[in-house]
């Protein structure tokens, strides 16, 4: 084990399959450009973790080969996510960083197709400074959603993904007595969760072709 991995941050980021997922755009997607936007965006969040974050400290939870695979070319740690919710992904990745001795762990969605480098040196550097008994969270752009979170320290489980998530994250830090922050910014609150969300950003060749330029 290499000294100092308890003061390192640590990010975990669950990976849905690209088979099957964004459900909530087929309406709008066909199924084959689906498992593409997903595939490529999540990529995008993949290689982003990999300039900005140190490897030894980014665990991925999916359960999809592909993303496995790349994931440990780019030397992140890689969980097999036993399909039950985002929720218990997070949680999955978090129990991984703590037996490790984490203090501090950041948790970020694989949806985000304008996320940049930039976005996460900001997480970064947030999950460097906090405080004590703080909960950030990262809303999403209707504000009502969470893509993310950091959390000291790393042994309060106050994850609770989903529709709404950012009301009941609010509730759960309430109880638990940690203050709160949230972290703003475009390329972390955009995602990909409605097709209205496609819609603002340029259709899906739009999401496409941004997230392959970054």
């Amino acid at each position: 084990m290499r000294s100092g991995w308890g003061a390192q941050p640590w990010l975990v980021i669950p990976v849905k399959g690209a088979q099957g997922g964004k459900q909530r755009l087929a309406s709008a997607v066909p199924q084959r450009e689906r498992e593409l936007l997903s595939s490529t965006v999540s990529r995008r969040v993949l290689h982003a973790a990999c300039e900005v974050w140190p490897g030894d400290a980014v665990v991925v939870v999916t359960p999809d080969p592909g993303v496995a695979e790349l994931s440990r070319s780019l030397s992140l740690r890689v969980l097999p996510d036993p399909g039950a919710s985002q929720t218990d992904a997070v949680r999955l990745g978090v129990h991984h960083a703590l037996e490790r001795g984490a203090q501090v762990v950041a948790t970020l969605a694989a949806d985000l197709p304008l996320l940049g480098r930039e976005d996460l040196i900001a997480v970064l550097r947030v999950s460097r400074r906090l405080p004590g008994r703080t909960m950030v969270l990262i809303p999403d752009l209707g504000g009502t959603g969470s893509n993310g979170m950091v959390v000291r320290p790393a042994a309060v489980l106050a994850h609770a993904f989903g529709p709404g998530s950012r009301r009941r994250h609010l509730g759960m830090a309430r109880t638990l007595g940690l203050r709160t922050r949230e972290l703003i910014r475009p390329g972390l609150a955009a995602d990909l969760d409605r097709p209205g969300d496609l819609e603002e950003l340029g259709g899906a060749q739009g999401v496409l072709a941004g997230a392959t330029r970054g």
